[in-house]
């Protein structure tokens, strides 16, 4: 009867996460909307092409911190589910000891970036101020925000993402909030989304804090002199591939706006940056089910439940990449449209560069239920490698692209589209040739998933695109509702002709209300 009840308590907890996650998501969707182009709007697109610059620096400084955040939920979340309450305990107060530690031997890199950031970067000189101090308060902010994440790995190691998702929806709402408030209150400047960055991590880490104490075990203890010397090494080791996996990452999907900054403006770098952005946006939107699955393979592997890892990776990483290709089709096929309504009538005419930073997305999407397994064993060390040498690869010939040819329109369409490429072969074709070493019935499942994710995105792309050229738009209103439309018809036909009925078991399953056993 355990069994039976655990089994059930999982499955209520899932679906409990699901509409937390859907709840999450309709408030990225309303934020995303409104956010991107009221900064464009109140500050112009020079000014904010500032902003994607700090974002990512402050990336590349998460990847050293993420990673070790992450390597500290697979061994804190494996501790925690075999009952050995002390090691979790160490596990958790050794992490917050290197956070400090990380924080006082970055500070003086990060400073010097900030010193001479106009020597790195392309900064308008009447602007060079407001970003040094834009810096400052968003990298405070971004260490506010990890202190919260280590906090929050309790949460995850015990499947309460639907905790983690009302911390997200704090953070975009309150974000939101203080920005509107602080242009209204004094003036329309960059300095003040720092400002507001920092007041809303501080109010999270409240937050964070809270449900920790209020959801952890009370067996579960903190202390920051417990530093783990064995853990310690344990974790590094981990984290140090996880870091090169997602400084590959970065460079395959961010580098782009770094590389067209330095060689172009702010302008275009602003440009792409609010595309990437709106890929970040259908990329988080996509996490209310690809996160679903993390807590639920590694509690598997951790219970030597091998063959439901293998069932829950296949199956789930195809309906995520499914998902993730009808959103991103959509998107594409009315790109001309968003770039219109959602920027401006002068963006419509870059619409080609929305394209091509969305093509990487149902792939990229549905590899990310593949990195729950090798993470989940520890096996981080080949795909580490793929990231950072696809990511050199693509950094190289951004910078060839952009030192040989003219720059314009058409070098960054080819900048881009190298990127996607690569970004497709390291994502999907060689993380599931990976996986697929590790559990080799996997192979057959990740090439099908494949094929059949292509001619997903194809199909919804050139079917948004025909209904784009019938449609006459005249305003966001009118978009939405086509585009509602649209993807209803596009979800039903993928349910009728593309899941397997499995698949469409599963998911009418998970959004039932009742609790069922």
């Amino acid at each position: 009867m355990k069994g039976i009840d655990s089994f059930a308590e999982n499955k209520v907890q899932t679906r409990k996460n699901l509409f937390s996650n859907i709840l999450n998501l309709v408030a990225n969707v309303c934020i995303g909307l409104f956010y991107t182009p009221y900064l464009v709007h109140n500050l112009g697109i020079a000014a904010y092409g500032v902003l994607p610059l700090v974002l990512i620096v402050n990336q590349y400084i998460g990847v050293i911190t993420s990673s070790l955040t992450s390597s500290l939920t697979r061994f804190y979340t494996i501790n925690l589910q075999q009952g050995k309450i002390e090691e979790a305990s160490r596990c958790i107060s050794t992490a917050l000891a290197v956070i400090f530690i990380l924080f006082a031997v970055l500070i003086i890199p990060i400073g010097s970036i900030i010193a001479y950031v106009d020597r790195i970067f392309t900064i308008p000189p009447e602007l060079l101020a407001q970003t040094r101090l834009l810096f400052v308060l968003t990298i405070s902010g971004f260490f506010l925000s990890l202190v919260s994440s280590i906090m929050n790995i309790t949460l995850y190691a015990n499947n309460r993402l639907d905790h983690l998702n009302l911390i997200k929806t704090i953070r975009m709402v309150l974000k939101l909030l203080f920005v509107v408030l602080l242009f209204s209150t004094f003036s329309k400047q960059i300095i003040y989304v720092g400002h507001a960055n920092l007041l809303t991590e501080i109010i999270v880490l409240i937050f964070s804090f809270y449900f920790f104490f209020r959801f952890t075990s009370k067996d579960i203890k903190i202390n920051l002199r417990k530093f783990d010397k064995p853990i310690l090494i344990s974790m590094l080791g981990m984290t140090t591939w996880v870091m090169i996996i997602q400084l590959g990452d970065t460079g395959i999907y961010r580098i782009d706006n770094l590389i067209i900054n330095i060689f172009w403006s702010t302008t275009e770098s602003g440009i792409v940056g609010a595309y990437s952005e709106l890929g970040s946006y259908i990329m988080i939107s996509l996490s209310v089910f690809s996160s679903l699955f993390g807590p639920l393979i590694l509690m598997a592997y951790s219970r030597n439940k091998h063959d439901e890892v293998v069932r829950m990776a296949a199956d789930r990483s195809f309906i995520v990449g499914v998902m993730a290709a009808v959103a991103a089709g959509l998107v594409i096929g009315f790109s001309s449209q968003i770039s219109r309504v959602w920027l401006g009538e002068e963006f419509e005419t870059y619409h080609l560069w929305l394209i091509l930073k969305l093509v990487l997305i149902p792939y990229y999407t549905a590899s990310g239920v593949f990195s729950f397994i090798y993470r989940a064993w520890n096996k981080v060390k080949i795909p580490a490698l793929i990231s950072i040498i696809l990511g050199s690869i693509n950094l190289i010939a951004a910078i060839l692209v952009a030192k040989l040819l003219s720059p314009n329109y058409t070098a960054i369409l080819i900048i881009l589209g190298t990127g996607s490429l690569l970004g497709i072969t390291q994502s999907y074709i060689l993380n599931g040739w990976y996986v697929s070493k590790i559990y080799p019935e996997m192979k057959v499942p990740v090439i099908k998933n494949f094929i059949s994710i292509s001619i997903v995105l194809v199909s919804i792309s050139l079917f948004s695109y025909l209904v784009n050229l019938v449609v006459c738009f005249s305003g966001i209103i009118n978009l939405l509702i086509t585009g509602f439309i649209v993807s209803l018809i596009s979800i039903l036909g993928v349910m009728r002709f593309i899941l397997s009925k499995e698949q469409r078991r599963y998911l009418f399953d998970l959004v039932k209300w009742r609790k069922s056993v």
